[in-house]
């Protein structure tokens, strides 16, 4: 015959865990654990820093100014340290070395005042259209045709610059009292400036001409 003790173990068995039973203070520890650990995780990918971009394209030697400047809220992890952070207004004689389009982030390759290459802007005014292809940031050879001595004729025309870069692109006002037309912003070695200066001195009839090529080494 079971003895009271024999009827007693299973149930001792079977009994729920308490609040004190190390087994569930363990389980539950580890699950708040987990649970942190997931969401520093997401909050740390999730981390963003306030960035400059541009407004609009920032032709090569332009000022950059807060009005040329928006902000927003990027993630860039490991390459923040390379574009301009907007924890602070951008310095006053910041200028641009190279064409930023807008919309685009301001790597600090790009800000300064000074073209690596060591171009200079010049503007064309033009009377006749532009190519379609003809944009911000292509390039061009411009041709000139000499004025002849009657004023009305032109001579045959010599080609002044070869796969030089466009750096901005505007119209002429035009109606009463204005021209129309287009002017030009091109990127031009020193060495080419005088060729250049003396056709439009001159009243040369000057051309643009697309290049898909590559600039000249």
């Amino acid at each position: 015959m079971a003895t009271e003790a024999e009827h007693a173990g299973p149930a001792r068995r079977l009994r729920k865990p308490g609040w004190k039973d190390p087994r569930l203070l363990v389980g539950i520890l580890l699950v708040v654990v987990s649970v942190a650990g997931v969401l520093t995780l997401v909050s740390v990918q999730n981390q963003t820093v306030p960035m400059y971009v541009a407004r609009q394209d920032i032709a090569l030697g332009q000022k950059i100014d807060a009005d040329a400047l928006r902000v927003v809220d990027v993630r860039l992890d490991t390459v923040q340290d390379r574009y301009l952070a907007a924890d602070e207004p951008p310095a006053a004689d910041l200028h641009a070395n190279t064409l930023i389009r807008g919309g685009e982030l301001l790597p600090l390759a790009a800000v300064g005042g000074r073209d690596p290459q060591g171009r200079k802007p010049l503007s064309v005014e033009l009377p006749q259209e532009l190519p379609v292809a003809v944009g911000v940031g292509t390039r061009v050879d411009v041709w000139a045709a000499e004025r002849g001595s009657n004023s009305t004729t032109y001579g045959e025309p010599k080609r002044l610059l070869q796969s030089v870069e466009v750096s901005s692109v505007r119209e002429l006002d035009s109606g009463f009292g204005g021209s129309s037309g287009q002017l030009v912003e091109l990127l031009v070695m020193d060495k080419d400036l005088p060729a250049m200066l003396s056709a439009i001195a001159n009243e040369a009839r000057l051309t643009i001409v697309y290049n898909p090529g590559k600039a000249d080494q």
